[in-house]
């Protein structure tokens, strides 16, 4: 009986040690690319803001003398790019970063902040507030238009998002011990059907003169009509003097620099 117990304690000892050396799976390499890919679409949502200062004259049509009115409101446009569906390929020490087009939020308008100054007379038969309240009325719709004009019309908005990911691909790519020379980041076209474009709402603007955002025209008016007017939007502030431009972009015009806040899901 003791020579059984010894022999079936030395086949579980040789099978546990069989088992030990032959048995043990080494574990698999780690691939880098997936493991920036997870941290990437963990991140979530990249957000960048424009602030805007919107101003002009408006002549509205009442009884009697024609009041003057001026009007001036600031705003704020916010963009974010989602990352959950980002794609991230490596050939050789290149990394490229795909991503899904820009998207616009509601713009904010601080309605406390709306300055005016109205000009009127005796003659004036209209109630001086309704005519300010029926302008300040205008400011969301106004502010809707300049958002998709800016997303469509700004190269350094795009910059600005492309940047943000580029940097926090060499962050990561970096981290991880990855030899990169380039990331190439490459957000998807944003394309707004004409039927979907925000529609400006009628100004009655004052002969001769036209609606502006941060000084440039963006809106007269030609027969009774609201007309927009095309312009291009200066870069971001902080763009000037970055080294690297998204694809796609002019590098003269466009020298992009990230500015945005990326934060977890909520």
């Amino acid at each position: 009986m003791k020579y059984l117990l010894i022999t079936l304690l030395a086949l579980i000892v040789g099978g546990f040690v069989g088992h030990m050396i032959w048995g043990e799976k080494k574990p698999e390499a780690v691939d880098p690319v997936q493991v920036i890919v997870t941290q990437v679409r963990t991140h979530a949502i990249i957000e960048h803001e424009r602030q805007l200062a919107i101003w002009y004259r408006a002549c509205p049509q009442v009884l009697g003398k024609t009041p003057t009115i001026f009007i001036a409101w600031p705003a704020k446009l916010s963009y974010e790019l989602e990352l959950a569906d980002v794609q991230v390929t490596k050939q050789g020490s290149v990394i490229k970063v795909s991503t899904a087009a820009i998207q616009a939020d509601e713009p904010s308008i601080p309605t406390d902040f709306v300055d005016y100054l109205s000009t009127t007379s005796m003659f004036t038969f209209a109630n001086e507030q309704e005519l300010v309240n029926h302008e300040i009325g205008k400011a969301s719709p106004i502010a809707r238009y300049l958002t998709t004009y800016f997303l469509t019309h700004d190269p350094s908005l795009q910059a600005d998002f492309a940047n943000e990911l580029r940097s926090l691909v060499e962050h990561l790519a970096g981290a991880l011990g990855v030899p990169v020379t380039r990331v190439d980041v490459e957000i998807a076209k944003v394309v707004v059907p004409m039927a979907s474009w925000p529609k400006l709402p009628k100004l009655e603007l004052c002969a001769g003169s036209m609606a502006a955002v941060n000084g440039m025209p963006f809106a007269k008016v030609d027969d009774g009509y609201t007309v927009p007017i095309g312009f291009r939007p200066p870069p971001s502030r902080r763009s000037a003097g970055s080294h690297q431009t998204p694809s796609g972009t002019d590098a003269a015009a466009d020298k992009p620099k990230g500015t945005a806040t990326v934060f977890p899901m909520r």
